[in-house]
């Protein structure tokens, strides 16, 4: 278990260097896309070995934050919005996952506790949002999205999607370290951080693809 333990530590500063480095370095190119792929297949052991330490909420953290890694890094790997079975498939998986998260989620809060019956139904809701507004944008084709049909909207869903998987790491962190002195701020301050610097990003492509904001 100690082992396991060091494995996911090492792993989880892996995936914060290399998120932050795809954050602040020129995108595009050789290096970019070299550091993407060590923080997309790194991604795969915080999640396995998460789930090996028993941890709910590195668990939940982890499923939300590799299936928008994923599906982050098809998207550039693709260049496109054209799904095929595989992709389907994560979709499909991920409506799965997270309605079962839900619903243990609410259950736990039915008997008693409120803890991590929450926090399951609060993550299991946004995952649960994320993956159906999936299924209706890229597989039922309905134009949901506000960059539906423009031929850079797989631009914006990869770099949006490392952004959020980013972001469930570094909340990960903060929520279980506590390296702030309130706990509140643990939980948001990941979030408003990586929502404003995905904000200013959306606004710098917006401008440069000649897209109204």
């Amino acid at each position: 278990m100690e082992a396991i333990k060091i494995i996911h530590a090492v792993s989880g500063i892996i995936v914060a260097i290399t998120g932050l480095l795809q954050i602040i370095l020129k995108k595009g190119g050789t290096l970019h896309r070299i550091i993407g792929l060590i923080y997309f297949w790194v991604w795969i052991a915080v999640v396995v070995t998460g789930g090996m330490l028993g941890s709910l909420l590195i668990t939940l953290f982890g499923v939300l934050g590799y299936y928008m890694a994923l599906t982050g890094y098809r998207f550039g790997h693709r260049k496109n919005v054209q799904l095929n079975l595989f992709d389907k498939s994560v979709i499909v998986a991920g409506i799965l996952f997270s309605a079962v998260t839900l619903g243990w989620g609410i259950l736990l809060m039915i008997k008693g506790n409120t803890v991590f019956g929450g926090i399951a139904s609060f993550f299991g809701s946004i995952f649960l949002l994320s993956t159906v507004g999936d299924l209706r944008a890229f597989i039922l084709k309905q134009n949901t999205k506000k960059l539906s049909n423009h031929k850079m909207q797989w631009l914006f869903e990869h770099y949006g999607r490392m952004y959020i998987s980013y972001i469930a790491a570094m909340t990960a962190f903060t929520v279980i370290q506590n390296p702030l002195p309130l706990m509140w701020m643990n939980w948001i301050l990941p979030t408003f951080i990586g929502t404003a610097l995905l904000i200013i990003s959306n606004r710098r492509n917006y401008r440069k693809f000649g897209i109204k904001g």
